[in-house]
C-alpha cells in the first residue's frame, strides 16, 4: 500500500508540473505593437494647408510651411507605451509653448491631447486644447494632423487644423 501511495504522489506531481511547462500565449497578441519614436526628427508643419473650421484660406490666413526640430524617446511598460516629444528650440512666435508633449499608442497611431497657450490675431492669448495624431509611414517617418480648438477674440470659436510630417534626421 505504501508503494501505491508513492506512485500516486509522483503522478500527481507530474500533472501539476505539466501545465506550468506549457508556453503562455503572448501578452500582446490582442493589440498592435507600437512603432517607436526614437531620436531626432524634423517636424514639417504645412501651414499652407491650414484650415479654420474646415475652410481653407479663411481665418487664419495660410502661411508658409515651417520646420521644427524635435527629439523623441519611447518607453513601454505593462500599462502601454508613451512617446515623449521634446521641442528642441523655443518657438519664436509662441515662446510660452510647452517644450514636451506625451503621446500614447492607441490601436495604430500615436495620439496626444493637452492644454496649449494659443496666440490670437489681436495679440491676446487664450488656453486651447491641442490634439495630435501620428501614423507611421513604414520608412521611419510619420504623418499626422494637429488641431487647436479655440475661442480666440477676432477668430471666434472654431478649430484650426493642419497636417504635419516627422522625418528622421
Amino acid at each position: 500500500m505504501v508503494r501505491t501511495l508513492t506512485r500516486i504522489a509522483v503522478t500527481a506531481g507530474a500533472l501539476v508540473a505539466f501545465p506550468a511547462a506549457m508556453p503562455a500565449p503572448p501578452a500582446s497578441a490582442d493589440r498592435a505593437q507600437p512603432v517607436p519614436l526614437y531620436g531626432s526628427y524634423d517636424t514639417l508643419l504645412d501651414h499652407s494647408q491650414q484650415t479654420f473650421s474646415g475652410q481653407l484660406g479663411s481665418q487664419p490666413r495660410a502661411s508658409e510651411p515651417s520646420t521644427q526640430a524635435a527629439a523623441f524617446t519611447t518607453n513601454c511598460d505593462a500599462g502601454g507605451c508613451t512617446a515623449h516629444w521634446l521641442l528642441v528650440d523655443k518657438l519664436a512666435e509662441n515662446p510660452n509653448a510647452p517644450a514636451l508633449f506625451d503621446y500614447r499608442w492607441v490601436t495604430d497611431r500615436w495620439v496626444s491631447s493637452s492644454q496649449y497657450p494659443f496666440h490670437c490675431d489681436d495679440g491676446s492669448k487664450v488656453t486651447t486644447t491641442r490634439s495630435d495624431f501620428l501614423l507611421p509611414n513604414g520608412d521611419g517617418s510619420f504623418h499626422g494632423e494637429r488641431t487647436f480648438t479655440v475661442g480666440a477674440p477676432g477668430d471666434g470659436p472654431g478649430t484650426y487644423w493642419l497636417p504635419f510630417t516627422l522625418t528622421p534626421t
